[in-house]
Formats: structure tokens, C-alpha cells, sequence
């Protein structure tokens, strides 16, 4: 599969370097991190290579009892939230100075088999119940939670079930599977998920759309991480993601249980494989089970780990879960600079003068008109259907929004305003004109 990315990199650059621009594209490594970073370069190719590399992470601090399953993490709210990966069913808010518990919120109306990540969108949180490690599951799904419906504790709660396009063998392998899955992103249309794979040791990503039904999952593309993937977080504004996962030897069946991270940046599209590709080890002597990773800004990455307990050869091996910090700007921070990332980029501060807008009338015809302080001008919204799927967007040069009757039928839909990380929704109705 790397072959053929390449390949079609290739063909692009010589494409663009045949149009009419009269100025020739020159492909190859554009990263000034890597070891072959190429200066002349104007087009990445994904062929950027990195000399190995260990990097430090600091301790915040034990995770309460209630957290031993600790399988995602994720920034929501202004907060980090994790989730355990069965026998529960809340949502619990993490202190990152302390690692303690700060708010919990329950879903009563869920169960889980295998809850393994949670990710999102605007409006909704993603709920993975599907991990898979024996290969054997024929009911692997996501429940789609609006997120302003947890937040009012009303519970507005869909299922995307679906199956691999390739597997046809469904005989229970314990941890000898390519599967298994604990990672995956949601974009504007789909949700793109990168197993686990215990067999291999690779990651495949597959595809399936993010609206309510049945569906299957298409094979995309496979990268070798040499490795376990457990969890994943995407900065779709930079074009990052962030990978975290643990060493695994499908030889011996046996891991060490030593941590890693994989960058992805500077991809085209949704091909996240096709562009820069970064693996950073944690120091040899770092034991844990990582389980999910998140970040608020791109620079600062938390992640934690599952309480891990055994018995080797009449050694007890007890590691506790935890919550841990890592600082990547030495090797994020010159890609994400052209984005106007600074070195001084702190937590998300709460914009409260977002509180301030309104939206007239509702239901609505062609116009609905934004009430707001003139300073807020120029703010970013988007329109989504009750589908989560993007019908309009732009930013907010005037006191009003146009409304298309093409794209935007009678219906119901919502309204989405940003400002930085901070977010507004406004459920309206259209109608017919």
C-alpha cells in the first residue's frame, strides 16, 4: 500500500508541474525535522525519515479507582473526559493538573460490551463499542450522542452498526486477531477507523459513513506501526492525528508493554497515510498499558492507561492507571506555526461573551439573523441537518445568515458558532417558503 501512495504522490507532482503556472513543483520531504528534509521542495510526498527518537512524559498523578478501565480521552466542554471500557456508563470530567475526578456525568440509558474510544463532531460525542480482540463479534457499533442531549441529561441516542469488508472468518482468536479496534476519528461525512491488529502489527484504516444504520466498513490504506494502536486524537484544522499505542510481538505473543506515539501531519485529504509520519518511543523503562491520548491545543498531549495486573514466571506485575502529560512542540510546533500555533499556547480560556448571541426568528424562511456584540464579528458557524451532515458554512461578516433552499429543505437543523475551542448551538426549523 506505501508503494502505491507514493506512486500516486509522484504522478500528482508531475502533474502540477505540467500546468500552466510555468513554475515547476519539486516534490519530496518537506518537514525540516526529518533527515532528508529537502529544501527546494514545494510539495510534501510523504517521504519524510526521522532518526529515532525517545521522548519524556511527566506524571500527573493516579487515577481514582472509579477510572482501573480508562479507555478513552477526549477534549469536550472545556474539560478532558475518559470513559471505562465496560461495566459503567458515565462520563467522567479529569482534573489535567491532578488527575482527579471533577464532574461525572451518567448516560443511563447505555451498556457496553467493549467501549474502547470515544471521538466527535460538532454536535455529537461517538461512541465506540468496539473492541474486538478475539475476532468473534458479529455486533461491533457506535452510538451517536447529541451532545447538547447530555448536557440536559434528555439522552437523543442513534446506532451505526457495522462489519469489515474483508472479514469472513469470524472464529474466535484471542489476541490473534486484525480486527480488533480501539481507535477512530469523525470528519465532516465518515468516521474513519485504525485497528489493532495483534496478527500483523500493522494499523488499517477503514471508512464508514457517521449516519445512523447499518453499514460496512471499507478498507483503505495500512501503515506498519509495529505495534498495538489503542487510541487516537485529531486536530482536523491542522490536519493532525495523533496516534498512541503499546509494543506487542505477534511472534511471542507477549508485549512489554512500552509506549508509543505516531504523528500524522500534512496528509492530503482524508489519506492520513500520505503525508508526514513520525513514530516517538517512551523511554525503554515506561511500563503501561496506553490506552487514549488528547490534546486542547496540538502542543500539550495527556494520555492514560488501564490498571494492568499479572503474574509472569512468579513475578507480580502491578501498574496502576494514571494520568500522564507530554509536551511535543520540539517536533509539532514548526509544522503548526503556519497555522498561527505559538509557543505560548495555553489551555482553552472560556470565551463567555459567546453567551451573548441570539438567533431570530425561529422557525425560520430565508433569513435567520444573528444577534450579537460587534466584537464578535467575523466568527466561523456551520449549518449540519439532524444527520450531523454539513449543509452551509462561513463566517459571520453580516447580522444574518441566507438560507438555500436547495441544500437546506423545511426541516430541522443547527446552527454551530465558534469562537477559538469555544462552541454555541442553535437548533432551529426551517420552513417552507
Amino acid at each position: 500500500m506505501k508503494f502505491y501512495i507514493h506512486t500516486a504522490l509522484v504522478f500528482f507532482c508531475l502533474l502540477v508541474a505540467t500546468m500552466g503556472s510555468g513554475k515547476a513543483q519539486v516534490c519530496g520531504c518537506t518537514d525540516s525535522l526529518a533527515i532528508n528534509y529537502n529544501a527546494v521542495a514545494t510539495v510534501n510526498d510523504g517521504s519524510c525519515e526521522y532518526a529515532s527518537t525517545i521522548i519524556e512524559t511527566s506524571e500527573i498523578g493516579l487515577l481514582d479507582s472509579l477510572l482501573d478501565g480508562s479507555s478513552t480521552l477526549f477534549f469536550w466542554n472545556n474539560g478532558y473526559w475518559t470513559f471505562n471500557d465496560h461495566n459503567d456508563n458515565c462520563l467522567y470530567q479529569i482534573d489535567s493538573t491532578n488527575a482527579t475526578i471533577k464532574e461525572t456525568l451518567c448516560i443511563n440509558s447505555i451498556s457496553s460490551h467493549d467501549m474502547e474510544e470515544i471521538s466527535q463532531d460538532s454536535l455529537y460525542l461517538y461512541f465506540g463499542d468496539m473492541g474486538n480482540n478475539r475476532g468473534n463479534r458479529h455486533d461491533l457499533h457506535i452510538l451517536r450522542i447529541s451532545k447538547e442531549s447530555i448536557l440536559n441529561q434528555t439522552f437523543a441516542i442513534d446506532t451505526i452498526a457495522f462489519s469489515y469488508e474483508d472479514q469472513t472468518d469470524f472464529t474466535a482468536q484471542p489476541q490473534a486477531t486484525d480486527f480488533d479496534c480501539e481507535a477512530f476519528v469523525v470528519t465532516d461525512d465518515s468516521i474513519y477507523l485504525f485497528t489493532k491488529q495483534w496478527a500483523s502489527t500493522q494499523t488499517t484504516i477503514y471508512s464508514l459513513p457517521k449516519t445512523p444504520g447499518t453499514h460496512i466498513a471499507q478498507r483503505r490504506e495500512t501503515y506498519n506501526v509495529n505495534g498495538l494502536i489503542t487510541g487516537a486524537t485529531y486536530m482536523p484544522e491542522y490536519q493532525l492525528i495523533v496516534l498512541c499505542g503499546y509494543s506487542y510481538s505477534s511472534r511471542i505473543k507477549a508485549s512489554s508493554l512500552r509506549p508509543f506515539i505516531v504523528l500524522l501531519y500534512d496528509y492530503k485529504d482524508h489519506r492520513f497515510f500520505s503525508g508526514n509520519k513520525r513514530r516517538l518511543n517512551f523511554k525503554a523503562t515506561a511500563k503501561s498499558q496506553v490506552e487514549a491520548i488528547a490534546t486542547h491545543n496540538g502542543l500539550d498531549y495527556y494520555i492514560t492507561n488501564e490498571h494492568f495486573e499479572t503474574t509472569v514466571m512468579g513475578i507480580h506485575v502491578n501498574l496502576p492507571a494514571k494520568l500522564q502529560r507530554m509536551d511535543l512542540r520540539d517536533y509539532l510546533l514548526p509544522y503548526l506555526s503556519q497555522f498561527g500555533v505559538s509557543d505560548h499556547q495555553t489551555v482553552i480560556q472560556d470565551f463567555k461573551p459567546i453567551d451573548e448571541i441570539r438567533i431570530y426568528p425561529n422557525p425560520v424562511s430565508n433569513l435567520i439573523y444573528i444577534d450579537c456584540p460587534k466584537h464578535l464579528s467575523g466568527m466561523k458557524y456551520e449549518i449540519f441537518n439532524l444527520n450531523g451532515q454539513k449543509v452551509a458554512e462561513g463566517a459571520l461578516r453580516e447580522r444574518f445568515i441566507s438560507l438555500d433552499d436547495r441544500s437546506m429543505p423545511a426541516g430541522e437543523y443547527v446552527l454551530v458558532i465558534r469562537k477559538n475551542k469555544v462552541i454555541k448551538t442553535f437548533p432551529f426549523i426551517k420552513q417552507e417558503n
